[in-house]
C-alpha cells in the first residue's frame, strides 16, 4: 500500500473544497491508524502507514526516504563541530517534529537511544517512535512550561519552522533556548531566498511565487497558511538576515554559529546555533 494514494493533480482538486479534503484527510490518518505498522528489509525497521514522507516501499522511494535520513544526520554532525562539540559529548538530545522516526532511525547509531527525545503535534508520531527505536516521547514544546526542567546538549527541527507563523517561531525559540544545557546546540532548517525562488517545486496551487519572492524583498519574511487546512499551519520563507534578527530577539542567549543555504535536500537552509 501506498501512503499517498492520490495522485498531486486530483488532490489539489479535493483541497479546492475543505471540509471534503478535511474529511478525506482524516479518514487517511485513521486508516494508517488502524494498519499500523510493516517490517521494511530496506530500513532493517518497520515503517508506519502514517508516515506520508515515505510515499512508497517501491525501491528509488526508500533510497530517497533512507538517503535523506543519513545526509541529515551528516547535518547534525557537521553542526556539532562547527560549535565546538562532537557526538561523544551529547548526552541528551530532542527532535521537535519527530514526525514517525525517520531521522531517529538513524540518528541512534550515534546517540544511545536512551539519550534521544521526541515529540511531535501528532501525537502518534511521537508514540511510534518512542515504541519502535527505544527512546523517549516528551510534552510538545508548547506544552513544556517553566516547570520543565530537563535540559538537553542537542536539539534539532527539521522542516518545523518551515510552516509556522512568526509569532509561532518565536515562542517556540525562546522555550527551546531554555531548554539547552549551556554549549547546548539548537539546528534548524527553513526556507530561504534562493528556496522562494524556485517555489513551483512545492506544487500548491495557491502560492503566488511573485507575491512571495515581492514580500521576501520588503520585508524578509513571508507566510502563508495553507487554505485547506483549519489549523495555523502553512509555508514559510526567512531571509538568512531576518531569521538572524528574530533569533536575537526571541532567544537572546543564543549565539549564531553557522548559516548553510540549500543545505537540505538543496531547497532549505540550515541554521546552527549555540546557548551562549
Amino acid at each position: 500500500m501506498k501512503t499517498k494514494l492520490l495522485p498531486t493533480d486530483v488532490l489539489n482538486v479535493v483541497k479546492r473544497t475543505r471540509p471534503v479534503y478535511q474529511l478525506g484527510r482524516k479518514a487517511r490518518f485513521a486508516l494508517g491508524s488502524y494498519m499500523g505498522a510493516r517490517y521494511v528489509a530496506a530500513l532493517d525497521s518497520r515503517a508506519h502507514y502514517n508516515d506520508f514522507m515515505l510515499s512508497s516501499t517501491s525501491a528509488d522511494h526508500l533510497e530517497s526516504y533512507r538517503r535523506g535520513a543519513v545526509e541529515f544526520v551528516g547535518i547534525l554532525g557537521n553542526s556539532l563541530r562547527e560549535a565546538g562539540r562532537d557526538w561523544q559529548s551529547i548526552e541528551s538530545c530532542l527532535e521537535v517534529g519527530c514526525g514517525y522516526g525517520r531521522i531517529v532511525r538513524k540518528l541512534r547509531h550515534m546517540v544511545p537511544p536512551q539519550a534521544i527525545a521526541v515529540c511531535d503535534v501528532i501525537d502518534e508520531g511521537a508514540r511510534f517512535t518512542a515504541a519502535e527505536f527505544g527512546v523517549q516521547r516528551v510534552p510538545v514544546v508548547e506544552a513544556m512550561g517553566e516547570g520543565y526542567d530537563r535540559a538537553f546538549d542537542l536539539i534539532y527541527l527539521l522542516s518545523v519552522y518551515t510552516h509556522l507563523p512568526r509569532q509561532m517561531i518565536e515562542a517556540n525559540l525562546a522555550t527551546l533556548s531554555r531548554l539547552l544545557k549551556p554549549r547546548g546546540v539548537l539546528v534548524f532548517s527553513m526556507h530561504g531566498k534562493q528556496s522562494a525562488e524556485m517555489a513551483e517545486i512545492y506544487e500548491q496551487y495557491w502560492l503566488d511565487k511573485a507575491k512571495l519572492n515581492a514580500e521576501l524583498e520588503r520585508s524578509g519574511f513571508f507566510y502563508a497558511r495553507y487554505p485547506y487546512y483549519y489549523a495555523e499551519y502553512g509555508l514559510t520563507w526567512i531571509v538568512a538576515d531576518e531569521m538572524r534578527k528574530i533569533v536575537a530577539k526571541a532567544a537572546p542567549s543564543l549565539e549564531f554559529v553557522a548559516h548553510h543555504a540549500l543545505a537540505v535536500d538543496a531547497h532549505q537552509d540550515i541554521f546552527v546555533y549555540r546557548r551562549t
